[in-house]
């Protein structure tokens, strides 16, 4: 067993690590790995697993894990009983190896425990005296489970112990157990050869009405003894009550522990008990030694009649645990080269390092994240996501764009969320309310794809449709027609353009934008119109962005010229509206961006009067008037949206509204519902915090962008509730419910994806154009160097830079001084490269 960890655990417990503190008991080590003191810190938790599927670790010993609505193994909530569990039988009595299921331990006096999440692995170790203990969770990239416990003596004398292992994989279509079951659930003991035992699990399931197949799961156990250590008995069960002791108890006091022993031993169970696979070991260990279990849980699903499930069997152990934890570390290092950062700063080294893999995990997702009937693939959100995942992994994000561009209906509506089918061929899960703002996000993330990849042939990429058939009971259906990806964004742009309100030249909000919470502006008062005419803002500047980019992208390629002319009239338009309808004044003359405005404009949302009666400031309104450009035909408009912007600032940043929304707040939807200070109702949502922040870097504000970025970081803050690794939903402020910076949750949230576009695009400066590449790090930056390297047309693009306090920038390339611009818009000095100069790799300078 590797002391290493040991070893920076003493560091931290003697004070050494402090200046790696993240928050509460968590901290970044020497190697990048995140180490967590699970009766310290927040519920920390890594997600493990390839291509959408996700074994989660959480650093208090819960894990679960679901490849789309395929469940291999459940969540258990806080609190309840884990479905994987180990413990140490010693003198004095039982450990649990995983901080869960909480056990009374305390005749042992000190127990140690600590868990370490790497890229490749989580540890979780255990200290108790001459006993040290360590559980490896490694999922391959077949996302096949291998799971190591090493049980170290590091006495004098030989000693006897007990291991315990304790399985109940799911492996099931569902989210949720039912009582039932159990019913079609069967563990059979295989039984025992050259060390290893071995149980099936067989599950059968309906996956329609006339769709009946089977899962099966292979549990394996293997001891590896070394030396004069011995297994003294193995004894094994396959049903819980016998495990437990029947249904008063659980895993926190098992009947196992008493007996000492699966007396039992039940080959065989289904239907009256829930069927699970454990063991109990007897050993002796020779001082100094080790002794491991390795365990491995394979499945195949939806076996139908007579189909053979002995892969399973042939595969078992055939390479050693450490063979896939180097497997998966050269995996992470070729992934690690395509967009590599390091600053002087070791916690923002880490922080982008898993601020990447949030972002691959948002862009890979196949639903039920939330492992809620409605937690689907939303189109924004994965779109988003595929922006910043395509500088990492251009080929996966192009492959998760052509699946999610099949569930376009052929008029260019996007739905708001899909699912994939169960069975190929079924209808898929789809959410199909009307959130204008959809087709939006997919434009923008195909141009800068395009941008960056040259890949031109996306365009003809060929795609299909599904065809909307009931808007309210979620109907669609597969159509036949299938034709490019460049026509399925053209019927985006002309169903977005079909939302244009006639009266105001801005875009209808219909069922909502991108703040879905705030979901009553496109409400209709009229009786059997399903939406009205009232206004997004923020949509609208999309649209505005999304017309630009198109006329430059078919300009580009030279065709469909009248489109061209259609969707340059159409940004006319726009802007016309925007600014006769969009910008307000009051008596004294100050300037706002409204939100949007309801039905017939008879009450604004972001105005010096809304409908109850408030002065109120909006954030994504302002913000999008920057990130779509249309600053720069208006930019006298600057000082009002900075005057917002420090009406909305707070110390976790700038809040999504200020006031927060009531009951007296007509017309604004569902939003009011939530709490005062929480998510979008006037807290910190950290995804619009982050467009503003992109927006300070875009109008050249380095300094005040800074400031902000650093309000939002997680490891910034002492108070958090989430893992402060990665970026949250959200930092909520309310006194009277005892909220002062927590989040709704972490992972799964837009906000990484921004903070990833905007430490691209305006920190280190990378931004991609048709025909060029630009670099232009920062005018500000709080590092006194930098180092970043990336892939851009199959070669590798190496950029340091350095604060020399030389009063001017220069850049170097290939140790030759060239000559720089100004960017008109940011005020920033840029290296603009031709990409036909591109011949070999380059190593940029950049000094200041």
């Amino acid at each position: 067993m590797d002391k290493k960890y040991f070893d920076e655990y003493d560091k931290i417990l003697s004070g050494n690590m402090d200046d790696r503190k993240l928050s509460e008991g968590t901290y970044v080590l020497d190697d990048g790995s995140i180490l967590s003191i699970p009766s310290l810190s927040p519920n920390n938790r890594f997600p493990y697993g390839a291509n959408g599927f996700n074994f989660w670790c959480y650093a208090s010993g819960y894990m679960h894990a679901n490849d789309g609505m395929f469940s291999m193994i459940l969540r258990a909530e806080e609190g309840k009983e884990p479905k994987l569990a180990f413990f140490a039988g010693l003198q004095d009595g039982y450990l649990s190896l995983l901080p869960v299921p909480y056990l009374d331990e305390s005749a042992f006096g000190k127990v140690d425990r600590f868990t370490v999440f790497t890229m490749e692995a989580a540890y979780y170790y255990t200290a108790q005296g001459d006993h040290r203990f360590m559980v490896r969770v490694i999922v391959d990239e077949n996302n096949k489970l291998h799971i190591s416990l090493d049980a170290e003596n590091l006495g004098q004398e030989e000693k006897e112990l007990k291991i315990i292992s304790f399985a109940n994989p799911y492996l099931s279509n569902s989210i949720a157990e039912s009582s039932e079951d159990r019913w079609f659930r069967k563990c059979s003991y295989l039984g025992e050869e050259k060390d290893i035992c071995r149980f099936l699990f067989k599950i059968n399931e309906d996956l329609s009405r006339t769709e009946s197949v089977s899962n099966v799961g292979l549990w394996s156990e293997k001891i590896q003894v070394l030396g004069a250590s011995q297994v003294k008995k193995r004894t094994y069960t396959t049903a819980r009550d016998e495990f437990v002791g029947g249904n008063l108890r659980n895993l926190s006091n098992p009947a196992v522990f008493e007996r000492g022993e699966l007396a039992s031993q039940k080959p065989v169970t289904s239907f009256t008990d829930i069927a699970i696979a454990a063991t109990e070991n007897d050993l002796a260990i020779e001082a100094g030694e080790t002794v491991r279990f390795e365990y491995e849980l394979a499945y195949m699903k939806a076996l139908r009649n007579g189909e053979s499930f002995q892969r399973l069997t042939n595969e078992s152990y055939q390479k050693p645990a450490d063979y896939y934890l180097q497997a998966n570390g050269n995996r992470e290092e070729a992934y690690l080269k395509n967009l590599f950062l390091k600053t002087d700063d070791e916690k923002m080294n880490a922080f982008f390092s898993y601020l990447k893999k949030q972002v691959e995990f948002c862009g890979t997702i196949k639903g039920y994240v939330q492992l809620t009937p409605n937690s689907l693939i939303g189109i924004r959100d994965v779109f988003q996501a595929l922006e910043a995942m395509l500088y990492i992994d251009p080929q996966g994000a192009r492959e998760k764009m052509l699946e999610a561009f099949s569930y376009i209906d052929p008029s260019g509506r996007c739905p708001r969320q899909y699912g994939i089918p169960k069975v190929p061929g079924d209808m898929p899960p789809v959410d199909l309310r009307k959130f204008i703002d959809q087709g939006c996000w997919v434009i923008d993330t195909v141009i800068t794809y395009i941008k960056y990849t040259k890949d031109f042939d996306f365009l003809k990429a060929d795609a299909g449709y599904y065809e909307i058939v009931d808007d309210k009971k979620k109907i669609v259906k597969k159509s036949e027609k299938r034709d490019s990806v460049l026509s399925h964004m053209i019927a985006i742009m002309d169903f977005l353009l079909g939302a244009m309100d006639p009266d105001t030249g801005c875009i209808r909000a219909l069922y909502g934008d991108w703040n879905d919470a705030l979901d009553g502006l496109g409400v209709s008062n009229k009786e059997g119109e399903e939406f009205g005419n009232g206004v997004s803002v923020m949509a609208t500047l999309q649209v505005y962005k999304n017309l630009n980019a198109m006329v430059e992208l078919l300009d580009q390629i030279g065709q469909h010229s009248d489109k061209i002319i259609k969707y340059m009239d159409a940004s006319a338009a726009i802007e016309s509206g925007l600014m006769k309808n969009a910008i307000i004044t009051d008596g004294d003359g100050n300037k706002r961006i409204l939100h949007g405005w309801g039905q017939d404009r008879s009450y604004f949302v972001g105005s010096h009067s809304d409908s109850d009666g408030l002065s109120r400031y909006g954030l994504t309104s302002n913000a999008f008037f920057i990130i779509s450009g249309m600053i720069r035909k208006y930019p006298e408009l600057k000082g009002a949206i900075k005057n917002a912007y420090d009406h909305l600032d707070s110390k976790y940043g700038y809040k999504t509204f200020d006031p927060h929304f009531t009951v007296e707040s007509k017309g604004v939807g569902r939003i009011y519902k939530l709490p005062k200070g929480t998510a979008e109702n006037g807290a910190t949502y950290v995804h619009a915090t982050a467009f503003a922040i992109l927006s300070l870097f875009m109008i050249g504000e380095d300094e005040m962008g800074f400031e902000q970025l650093e309000k939002i970081l997680p490891y910034k803050h002492e108070t958090t509730n989430c893992s402060p690794y990665v970026m949250p939903n959200s930092y909520g402020y309310n006194p009277e419910l005892s909220i002062d910076g927590q989040s709704m949750l972490d992972w799964q949230t837009g906000s990484s994806n921004v903070v990833m576009k905007l430490l691209i695009w305006y920190v280190l400066g990378i931004r991609p154009d048709y025909d060029c590449l630009v670099i232009a790090p920062s005018a500000h930056i709080p590092y006194k160097t930098m180092e970043y390297s990336f892939v851009y047309l199959k070669r590798r693009i190496h950029v340091l830079y350095e604060r020399k306090g030389i009063g001017t920038r220069k850049y170097l390339v290939n140790c030759k001084e060239v000559d720089h611009s100004i960017d008109e818009a940011t005020g920033n000095c840029i290296l603009k490269i031709a990409d036909t100069s591109i011949a070999g790799d380059l190593n940029i300078l950049v000094t200041d």
